[in-house]
This record gives C-alpha cells, sequence and structure tokens, in this order.
C-alpha cells in the first residue's frame, strides 16, 4: 500500500487507461468561451489555462410538483446561455464548516466544467467530482478546479445534488415500485449521464470517466459502484475518506423510512407542502440523510457488494487521512470552550475518559488502554483522536482495499502533510493541538477553495508534484489487527 498526496495520487489514477472518440465539437471553433452542448449554447470564461463553464443546468429544476418527484430532464434554450456564475447552491443547512452558507434555492441541479485551454491532440480524461458535506451542506462550485484541470491535463466536472430531506427523505408517503429516499443519487446519475452526453464537447473523453467524491460523495461514490443502474457511467473511481466497508455509508431502507416517518412527524405541518426552509435547515441533518438500500436503486449494501464482487467493476483508488478525527475533537473543544465560556478552554484527562465511554462504551477499557494519552505527548485531545481515526476510518480503509482488491484492481492511499492550510475564516481558532491531515484537509490540494486560506510554496510542490510518494505498513501504523479483534 502506498502513501501518497492527494493530487499526485489522483492524476497518478488516470493513467490506468484511455480510449480516443471523436475530436471536441466548439459551438465557435474562432471563440473558445462558447460551447455547444446537447440543451444549448454555453458562454464560459477563458483565462491563460483553463476554460471554466459554470451553472449549467443538468435536470429539470425540483420545483413545483417535483420536489418530492424523482430528477427530470432538462429544457432547451435559445441562444446562449451565460455560464460564467455558479448557479444557486442545492437547499442546505450551512451548519457543516467550513460551508457555512445556507440555501433555499430548489431550482439548483447544475455542473460546473473547467477544462485546460490548450489544444489536445486526442480527448482528455474527465473526472467527475461528487462533493462532502454529509448529504447536508455543499456545492459543487465550492470547488475551483482550474489547478485540477490544467497540471492534471483533465475535464473536470463539479457536481451540485439535492440534499438533507429533499434528496434523501425515505418515507412510506414516497414509496414507488419498491423505492424511497435517492432523490439526491438519482440526482447524481443524471449528472453522469449529462457527463456521457456532453463531455465531447468541452474536449472530454466520455469512455474514460473517473468518478471521485470525498466523505459523503465519496460513499455516494461506492453506492454508485453498488448500483445496477450506474454500470456504464463511469470507468474508474477514486473514494476520498469513504471506505465502502465503513458503517458511516451504512443506512437500510427499514431503519431509513422509520426515521423519515419519525422526522416528518416532527414539522406539526403537511410535510409534503412545506416551506423549503423547514425541511431542509430546521428538518435535521447527519445521519438522517445518504443513500438507502434495500432498495430496487441499489439492492444491496456496499459492504455486501464488496464481499461478494457483485458491483460495477472498475479500477478503485481509496484510502484516508492521517489524522481523520482530529477535526472532530476540534469540535469538542470548541464545544468545550462555549459550555465554559473559556476561549482557552482545552480538552483535558476527563473530556478524554468522557468521550471513550461514549463513543467506544463496552470497549472503553480497551481503547483506553491501547491509546494512553501519556504516549501521545500528554495530549488528550491527540489520543482521543488517534483513537476515533484508527477505529472509524483507518480499520475500514484496510477492509475496503482487502475486498475490493479480490475483485478488481485496487490502490490504497494515505494523504498525512502535517503541515496543511488552516480556514481562512476568523472565527476558526486553531486548537490547542495540531490538526495536520484532518478530515477534508486534502481538499485544498486539489481544489481551490475560499473556506482555506492559501497554499504556501512548500504545500504548492505537494499539490502539484510526485514527490511525498513512499511505502507504508498502512494495516500497522493504525493498530488495524486491535481494532479487528474488538470485532
Amino acid at each position: 500500500m502506498l502513501k501518497r498526496t492527494a493530487h499526485a495520487a489522483i492524476v497518478g489514477a488516470l493513467a490506468l487507461g484511455a480510449v480516443s472518440v471523436a475530436p471536441a465539437v466548439v459551438a465557435d471553433q474562432g471563440n473558445p468561451s462558447l460551447v455547444r452542448t446537447d440543451k444549448g449554447v454555453v458562454r464560459g470564461t477563458v483565462t491563460g489555462t483553463v476554460r471554466t463553464f459554470q451553472g449549467i443546468p443538468y435536470a429539470a429544476p425540483p420545483t413545483g410538483e417535483r420536489p418530492w418527484a424523482p430528477t427530470g430532464p432538462a429544457e432547451r434554450w435559445r441562444g446562449i446561455r451565460n455560464a460564467t456564475e455558479p448557479g444557486a447552491a442545492c437547499p442546505q443547512t450551512g451548519s457543516v464548516p467550513p460551508v457555512g452558507s445556507r440555501s433555499d434555492v430548489e431550482d439548483c441541479l447544475f455542473v460546473n466544467v473547467t477544462t485546460p485551454r490548450k489544444a489536445a491532440g486526442k480527448p482528455r480524461p474527465v473526472m467527475v467530482y461528487l462533493h462532502g458535506g454529509d448529504h447536508t451542506d455543499g456545492s459543487g462550485a465550492m470547488h475551483g478546479a482550474q489547478r485540477l484541470a490544467s497540471e492534471g491535463d483533465v475535464v473536470v466536472v463539479t457536481v451540485n445534488y439535492r440534499l438533507a430531506a429533499l434528496g434523501y427523505l425515505a418515507h412510506p408517503g414516497l414509496e414507488q415500485r419498491g423505492e424511497s429516499g435517492n432523490h439526491g443519487f438519482l440526482a447524481q446519475q443524471a449528472a453522469q449521464r449529462w457527463v456521457q452526453r456532453n463531455a465531447a464537447a468541452f474536449g472530454g473523453d466520455p469512455d474514460n470517466v473517473t468518478l471521485f467524491g470525498q466523505s459523503a460523495g465519496g460513499y455516494s461514490t461506492c453506492a454508485h459502484m453498488t448500483a445496477p443502474s450506474s454500470a456504464g457511467l463511469f470507468d474508474r473511481v477514486i473514494l476520498q475518506s469513504a471506505p465502502c466497508t465503513a458503517d458511516m455509508g451504512r443506512r437500510e431502507r427499514a431503519d431509513a423510512l422509520r426515521k423519515g416517518t419519525d422526522l416528518t412527524d416532527t414539522l406539526q405541518q403537511d410535510w409534503r407542502t412545506a416551506p423549503v426552509h423547514k425541511l431542509v435547515n430546521g428538518f435535521g441533518t447527519g445521519p438522517e440523510y445518504g443513500p438507502v438500500y434495500g432498495g430496487t436503486l441499489l439492492p444491496r449494501l456496499p459492504q455486501e457488494a464488496s464481499a461478494s464482487g457483485q458491483f460495477n467493476k472498475v479500477p478503485v483508488l481509496q484510502g484516508i487521512n492521517r489524522y481523520e478525527e482530529r477535526g472532530r475533537v476540534y469540535g469538542f473543544e470548541l464545544q468545550k470552550k462555549a459550555v465554559t465560556r473559556d476561549p482557552a478552554a482545552q480538552l483535558d484527562q476527563a473530556d478524554y475518559d468522557h468521550y471513550i465511554e461514549d463513543i467506544f462504551k463496552e470497549h472503553a477499557p480497551a481503547a483506553a488502554a491501547r491509546y494512553p494519552v501519556s504516549a501521545y505527548g500528554n495530549s488528550p485531545a491527540l489520543a482521543l483522536a488517534a483513537a476515533l481515526t484508527d477505529g472509524n476510518w483507518a480499520r475500514h480503509s484496510v477492509d475496503s482495499g482487502r475486498a475490493l482488491s479480490r475483485h478488481t484492481p485496487t490502490y490504497t492511499y494515505e494523504f498525512a502533510d502535517g503541515e496543511v492550510p488552516w480556514y481562512s475564516d476568523a472565527q476558526y481558532q486553531k486548537p490547542g493541538f495540531d490538526v495536520g491531515a484532518a478530515h477534508t484537509f486534502e481538499l485544498p490540494y486539489l481544489f481551490e477553495l475560499d473556506a482555506h486560506e492559501s497554499l504556501t510554496p512548500a504545500q504548492q510542490s505537494l499539490a502539484s508534484g510526485p514527490g511525498g510518494i513512499r511505502p507504508v505498513d498502512f494495516a500497522n501504523v493504525h493498530q488495524y489487527e486491535f481494532w479487528k479483534s474488538l470485532g
């Protein structure tokens, strides 16, 4: 297994194969800002290195009678559509940092395309990105893809998809032919079909598509590997912080229907006609949402599919960040600061004991003995984060790699930079411990993100080059056998 920089790993994955197709079809060969899609011409933005087209509708707006209906086809437009600004983000809570911006706009099903400006001798590989955010927050346009497109020599497509209740509410009242709760997933499929129809127009190869995503987007990618109806929409996948065998990617139909009914009962009005802000911003976040398994669309869980080989067999690159849970522990520290009203408050031994017992329950004594505070510079925060990272992420990353590799070429990476860009918003003060490569902190190395500080020269070098790759005993580093012994 390999420890790799995130950008080098992703660009390296493209070397797994390429198939040539017909040359790109541009609306006006003399004007690189114009492209003819299957629904009409779009005008984008041209810089010295890339062409960018934002806010292109890939499906009908889920408005009017459509909020609780599957995604429909986009309509054609006349003339030239302005694609120089991103479309609205889908309705969301704005509660998942560093996203922090709410939206009530239902007309939100857009893609953004970034492609190198220079001409290519043959169609370029295409990378389709599904953003993270707990299936409740985020948007494709948050992730500027100029560097990835130009340095990777690829066409990058970022996607908005339906979120939270409007994307994933499972409810008996929404049952259609044994399916409920997957409108967000169906929107992602619609976006991928748009890519198949339009990749060539932007200089891309529809037969050389990498589907990749981080966290919720990665778990969505696991779902597409499992879905029979997603077969043929992609040729390889990259899973960032989203092991397919993890419990976090597990939402079974019966439980989802029960939770959906409980959620709608809290509205005290007809949920079918409730305003958007009540359906999303006050309707719950987190594990209530995500792809629902056990119906006609997703007949088996990713864990079952990975073990049995009943999935869409394409090459896989999957991995985690070295200190995934340090971000979560930072959240614990922020909670303590808020409760104590002490801006200097940090986690202590009592906090460590509380979280170990609350999270690991009957396994708490074993976890505390394996991850003593004394072994982590007497830092309760670092000891707790190590236990959480190994138990929740590293173990499952090894399991996923081993299960998938029995059926398809599979590569595992670990992103481990110790000096990562911090958030640019002043409200996110650095914690009393080093965060390092925590959850989401590989993203600034792939994308231009307003939420993070700019990369330093050293970080830019790491993001752009193949350096930093070395073999590592991934399972041993993360005490894999200990967690397997706990069952």
